[in-house]
């Protein structure tokens, strides 16, 4: 019987159990499944010199009392000239993954901390009310509470692809998270890119790198890219209309974010530095809007949301420049429909009608589904969140239980929760998260 079972083998399951260790727990009372080496998961695994953070160096930070630990861990341990620029350092993603690793390396050295390299498939309550959880390799685990930290679910297609198209070709890429596309680009293939955010862009920089010469399309909604980060610094804490304990509407939301907002480009300092001091108190505001707004407010803003809080890396969006300079790279603002094969070549058919063929596509739409979370609602052990893309949690992280049913010790923390939080700031906000989980499991 495990006193603690983390799901998630990424940030937020290495936040939690840092925290719970950092309080007193008996790290043999925790146990850590997870396919990656704790603290890496989907976002940070791959080891390439082009996967970089998107944010400088300071914002990633495990606990807030210590902020620069990451930049200081990084100064001794790494040697990467390229991380440097005027708005900050922008070490590699998987550099972050080792200095949160480090953080638990000699409870997993000693086997204090047990950390199965697995999956769990399913979960359950038994007659006794454990928690029993099911890996994908048969074995089982019980546990008093289940903290789900598996992050963003890796990529599904957004589209149809035929199954005998997905059995066959190799040319096809789910998942870019992972790096495994990389060793099979030859230089001169055309590429499609399905998505024109930060795997995108991490898509491009890789390319860049190798020297790649042949065409590359990228088809996405908007057709637009994240704005490159700028040096912000945030120097003033605005004032939410209205009171804290009173409903908002999303009009003043909307209309107290464009009058605070400069007139700048996206990519100034100044406009940037605004944005990020309207985002410091948005997490208590967005509690004072309706479920039925919030909804509205996604169909509306999300797009751009999602765009302007993702902003890239400067090395990223250098190798952007590069391609679109040389005329390698067309931009289609369009939606995906289905993927064929037209003469040998693959093709992608947009709800527009149009279609484009490429030797190779790569799925950069972003997050996908969670498989586990799913199987959570179907069995009635806890219900999905107002955008059916997550489960609905209290304030202190606690999955809500179908009525009638009773799921005690079931917790989430993760990027994943953003309409229970409105938005989800870097890894600082995934490691308060943890703070305030491990003092409610604690009390």
């Amino acid at each position: 019987m495990v006193d603690f079972l983390i799901i998630g083998s990424g940030l937020a399951g290495a936040a939690i159990a840092i925290q719970l260790l950092e309080n007193g727990i008996n790290p043999k009372k925790i146990v850590i499944v997870g396919p990656t080496n704790v603290g890496y998961g989907n976002a940070y695994e791959c080891d390439h010199n082009e996967y970089r953070l998107n944010v400088r160096s300071e914002t990633m930070w495990i606990n807030p009392k210590n902020k620069f630990e990451f930049s200081k861990w990084a100064k001794l341990n790494i040697k990467d000239p390229k991380a440097y620029h005027s708005a900050g350092h922008f070490y590699k993603r998987n550099d972050f993954a080792k200095f949160v690793n480090s953080k638990l390396d000699k409870y997993l050295k000693n086997k204090e901390l047990l950390h199965h390299k697995n999956i769990v498939k399913r979960i359950h309550r038994d007659e006794f009310g454990s928690w029993v959880s099911c890996l994908s390799n048969n074995k089982k685990i019980l546990s008093k509470n289940i903290i789900l930290a598996t992050g963003n679910p890796i990529p599904n297609w957004p589209c149809l692809i035929e199954e005998s198209i997905l059995k066959k070709n190799k040319n096809l890429y789910e998942n870019p998270w992972n790096g495994k596309w990389i060793d099979d680009t030859q230089g001169r293939e055309k590429i499609l890119l399905i998505g024109s955010g930060l795997s995108a862009l991490d898509c491009l920089s890789v390319l860049k790198s190798k020297g790649h010469k042949g065409h590359i399309t990228i088809v996405s909604k908007s057709g637009k890219f994240p704005p490159v980060q700028a040096n912000w610094q945030r120097r003033k804490h605005p004032k939410w209309p209205g009171s804290i304990n009173n409903s908002l509407l999303p009009s003043k939301m909307i209309n107290f974010f464009k009058n605070y907002l400069p007139k700048k480009k996206y990519s100034s300092s100044e406009w940037q530095s605004s944005w990020e001091e309207l985002r410091q108190d948005l997490n208590p505001n967005w509690d004072r809007i309706s479920d039925k707004d919030k909804i509205k407010l996604k169909r509306k803003l999300y797009s751009i949301w999602s765009r302007l809080r993702y902003r890239a890396s400067p090395q990223s969006i250098k190798a952007k420049d590069y391609f679109l300079k040389k005329g390698q790279l067309t931009i289609h603002s369009g939606f995906a429909e289905k993927i064929i094969v037209n003469n040998e070549l693959l093709t992608l058919k947009l709800l527009d009608g149009s279609t484009l063929s490429s030797d190779k596509i790569i799925n950069c739409s972003g997050k996908g589904r969670d498989m586990l979370f799913d199987q959570i609602i179907k069995d009635k052990m806890g219900m999905a969140d107002i955008f059916n893309e997550t489960l609905k949690i209290d304030k202190n992280f606690k999955v809500l239980p179908v009525k009638g049913k009773d799921n005690k010790g079931l917790f989430l923390i993760g990027p994943t929760l953003i309409s229970s939080k409105g938005d989800i700031v870097a890894a600082s906000k995934i490691s308060l998260q943890a703070i305030d989980l491990a003092r409610t499991l604690l009390n």
